[in-house]
């Protein structure tokens, strides 16, 4: 549950903030996303936990009436600095943001258009869930809140589903990546979760990555040349893009299976490629061009409030 309290100086604040929200909404010759980007800056400098929960609602509640007009053209917003994921089919536009607590917990948001049908569909707000289980199917229009950085398209013409990749922090010592596959249902709804992953366990819905807050982990998605074993001999090469992650190990055998504990080994990387259907794990991989990996981590900064992290 979210804190409701507010102290006589926040409830002064309150108010002054709900005028000016008023009077950029009398005032409105100014262009859609100089609102939007005005409410979004007030939210990230706000300091105060409820007060900055309430901003945010108000940036949702305007973001999601631009989105749902009749003339909007994605193209006006953006530059708008959240989370804007644009499907290569064109499909889909996945709008995503957080803010950050003062106990270092996370509350997402997440909006997706359908260019196509000018259609919106809203996922619920969701704060950090300490435990996600690998094997959940989430109710249409549900979801494991979390920022995601990558979308990737539909791989089989009869099997259509996204693939996204996402960031979550859910304690101050633990972060998660996770590889989450999501399905289109109609023009309506969304379904978060999907047995279409062969891991080192077995199936599962989702692949959910634990590692401590403080690393960069290398999550992406990239082309590689690959030889597979326990595969026919014309099915072991492949030249395609795949799911690139870094191996994890704990700080010492002391601390196996506790994952705040766990980091990246350096220049070791495993995967999943996507075969017959399935993201199925794979060992050992030798990802190309690791000098721009090394340099992506040297730029990955700790995630700043509200701000999307790097890949």
């Amino acid at each position: 549950m979210y804190s409701t309290f507010f102290t006589k100086h926040d409830i002064l604040k309150k108010a002054l903030i709900i005028a000016l929200i008023l009077l950029y909404n009398v005032a409105y010759p100014q262009s859609h996303f100089q609102h939007l980007s005005k409410l979004l800056d007030s939210t990230r400098r706000e300091r105060n936990d409820s007060i900055r929960i309430f901003l945010n609602k108000q940036f949702h509640d305007n973001l999601k009436d631009v989105i749902s007009s009749p003339s909007f053209v994605s193209d006006s917003i953006r530059n708008l600095r959240i989370g804007q994921l644009h499907s290569p089919d064109g499909i889909i536009i996945f709008y995503n943001w957080n803010i950050q607590q003062n106990d270092g917990t996370n509350i997402y948001n997440a909006l997706a258009y359908l260019p196509q049908h000018k259609k919106l569909i809203e996922l619920p707000e969701k704060s950090s869930e300490a435990k996600i289980d690998v094997d959940s199917v989430y109710a249409p229009n549900d979801w494991p809140g979390a920022l995601y950085y990558k979308l990737i398209e539909p791989r089989t013409k009869t099997d259509k589903f996204y693939t996204l990749l996402a960031w979550d922090r859910f304690s101050r010592q633990t972060a998660r990546k996770t590889i989450e596959a999501v399905t289109l249902v109609g023009d309506s709804a969304l379904v978060f979760g999907k047995n279409v992953f062969k891991t080192k366990e077995g199936r599962a819905s989702r692949v959910l990555i634990e590692y401590a807050s403080t690393a960069s982990l290398t999550l992406n998605y990239s082309k590689q040349n690959l030889r597979l074993t326990g595969v026919r001999r014309s099915q072991s090469k492949v030249n395609d893009s795949i799911i690139v992650v870094d191996r994890l190990a704990p700080l010492n055998e002391e601390l196996k299976n506790i994952r705040w504990a766990y980091v990246p080994v350096g220049n070791i990387y495993d995967g999943y490629v996507f075969f017959k259907g399935y993201w199925t794990f794979v060992e050992g991989i030798n990802a190309r061009n690791p000098s721009v990996k090394k340099e992506d981590r040297k730029r990955e900064k700790k995630p700043d409030m509200d701000l999307l992290p790097k890949k």
